[in-house]
């Protein structure tokens, strides 16, 4: 392949980084404030997953919403929008990231106290705990990525001889110039460098990623397991069992798989990084595998209200339930209209002008006020 076709390659790739994350944003943000506006407006909505799955609806909520920050930053070569945004952007990323993989975790969790172990977890399984253990888990993720808020800096970024202004995560100093610096100096100043690199990234792949990734599989492979044993019993032995069955082993597993899939290909590659791996070298594929990697995390973050709310049998039953009262509603407005239209028609008869007629033709034709609108619509109807 020549360096043309290379060029075109990663600029393809650039493309398709840009529309994967753009329509990963159009279709995910709508979603994902779908599930919140749904559990936060309504009262029967908030059951105990369904607070595990708003905590996730706002991670990944934030973190499309700063998809065309991201977007700029890779297309633009300098940052143009100075230290104190580029250190809250990339702190409040970094949080949302990691939060999506936490409540994640958490939820399988939950489902597995619900499945496996419902009598044993009934007595301190609540709205309250959830919410206690929600508020614990935002904490302990921000407190993890405080590193992000003390080394994200807007730096020069060498590539080639080009020299660009970057926000990025940064354990150098910023007034060094390896330029002006001689040989020893700057193979020092790398060297440091890169094993900040390395301990910061195993730490946030250790706590952000593995132990998640560990405990997604094992709860749900409990939850597979005890759906299966229960299907075998003679008494549960119906076809809707099965079927739940099927469709809970289905779910857990595209759950599970999108999880390990989506997130996967960035600890490769932050690996291959700080690991000065062999392949980096090649400049032209880590850009692509880069774009690949991030491309997936958006999808991932779109993809979640889809798999934890949108395929859930009673989320779809309340949705048409609400539906369903909104067209009763609807329906008695369009009935009130139209007596209101044909009484605003009457008018009384020449031959007559008594005050009764006078009166019931104002009555009839003034407009409804709206608490007596809603005692209308609040009527029992057939």
């Amino acid at each position: 392949m020549n360096s043309t076709q290379t060029q075109e390659l990663i600029a393809m790739d650039q493309y398709l980084f840009h529309a994967f994350s753009t329509a990963a944003a159009i279709f995910g943000i709508p979603a994902n404030l779908c599930v919140l506006i749904s559990i936060i407006y309504f009262r029967d909505m908030r059951t105990i997953s369904n607070i595990y799955i708003l905590n996730l609806a706002i991670a990944d909520l934030v973190f499309l919403s700063g998809t065309p920050v991201v977007l700029y930053q890779a297309t633009q070569k300098n940052w143009m929008f100075g230290s104190l945004l580029c250190r809250v952007f990339f702190s409040v990323n970094g949080v949302t990231q990691f939060a999506s993989s936490a409540f994640i975790a958490v939820l399988s969790f939950d489902r597995f106290l619900a499945v496996c172990r419902p009598l044993t977890s009934s007595s301190w399984r609540s709205t309250n705990t959830a919410i206690l253990l929600s508020l614990l888990t935002w904490a302990m993720i921000i407190l993890e990525m405080t590193p992000l808020l003390i080394f994200t800096k807007v730096v020069k970024y060498y590539e080639g001889t080009e020299v660009s202004q970057k926000c990025m995560l940064f354990f150098g100093k910023e007034e060094f110039d390896p330029l002006q610096a001689k040989n020893e100096e700057v193979e020092n100043y790398l060297a440091n460098i890169i094993a900040s690199s390395r301990f910061f990234i195993t730490y946030c792949f250790t706590l952000s990623y593995l132990l998640p990734l560990v405990g997604i599989w094992c709860f749900y492979s409990g939850i597979i397991f005890t759906m299966w044993q229960r299907r075998r019993s003679l008494y549960l032995k119906r076809k809707i069992t099965k079927r739940k069955t099927t469709k809970v082993t289905l779910l857990g597993l595209a759950i599970a798989i999108s999880y390990t899939t989506c997130w996967l290909p960035f600890w490769f590659v932050q690996f291959s990084i700080v690991a000065n791996a062999d392949w980096i070298e090649n400049i032209k594929l880590l850009k692509i595998m880069s774009y690949a990697a991030f491309a997936l995390q958006y999808i991932n973050a779109a993809a979640n209200p889809f798999l934890y709310v949108f395929l859930s049998d009673a989320f779809r039953r309340h949705v048409r339930k609400k539906s369903f009262i909104s067209h009763k509603v609807i329906g008695k407005i369009q009935v009130i209209k139209a007596l209101y239209v044909r009484h605003a028609s009457v008018k009384c008869p020449a031959k007559i002008r008594s005050p009764s007629c006078s009166d019931t033709t104002k009555m009839l034709t003034a407009p409804i006020k709206e608490e007596e609108l809603s005692n209308h619509l609040l009527a029992p109807t057939n």
